[in-house]
C-alpha cells in the first residue's frame, strides 16, 4: 500500500518548499463549521452524529465533512440497535471513518484542526 500524502503544512514546516518551491500546492480551505444533524435522522442516528460531534478533536470536523459524519452516524447508529446483525465489514468500516477523524488514541496524533494557525504558534517566527 502507497504511503499517504504528506499535507502541505507540514511539508512547509519542514522546509521542504524552500529546497523545491516548484513542489508547492494548495490545499483547499475546509473551514466552517459542521453545523447541526441532517432532520431526517432518527433518533438513534441523532444520538450517534452527536457523540461523533462531540468526542472528536476541537475544529477537526468541518462543513466539507458533513457527508462522511453523516455516513458514520448512520453505521455507528445501526451497530448500537442491531449488533447482532452488524457485519465485520460495517465495523471495519466504521472504524476507519472514526480513526480519519481522530477518534482513537493513535489516530488523534495524525489529525490538526482547522483551529491552529501560524499565528497560534509561538515559534512560528523562527520557521521564516
Amino acid at each position: 500500500m502507497a504511503r499517504p500524502r504528506t499535507p502541505a503544512k507540514i511539508l512547509e514546516m519542514r522546509g521542504s518548499y524552500k529546497r523545491n518551491p516548484s513542489r508547492r500546492r494548495e490545499e483547499p480551505d475546509a473551514s466552517g463549521p459542521l453545523g447541526d444533524p441532517p432532520a431526517y435522522f432518527s433518533g438513534a442516528e441523532l444520538a450517534a452524529w452527536n457523540d461523533i460531534a462531540s468526542g472528536a478533536p476541537r475544529d477537526v470536523l468541518t462543513g466539507s465533512d458533513r457527508i462522511t459524519v453523516e455516513l458514520a452516524a448512520r453505521l455507528l447508529a445501526n451497530s448500537r440497535v442491531n449488533w447482532a446483525d452488524f457485519t465485520a465489514a460495517k465495523l471495519a468500516r466504521l472504524e476507519a471513518m472514526l480513526g480519519k477523524f481522530g477518534m482513537s488514541p493513535a489516530d488523534r496524533s495524525k489529525v490538526v484542526g482547522g483551529g491552529k494557525r501560524n499565528g497560534d504558534n509561538p515559534f512560528a517566527q523562527l520557521l521564516e
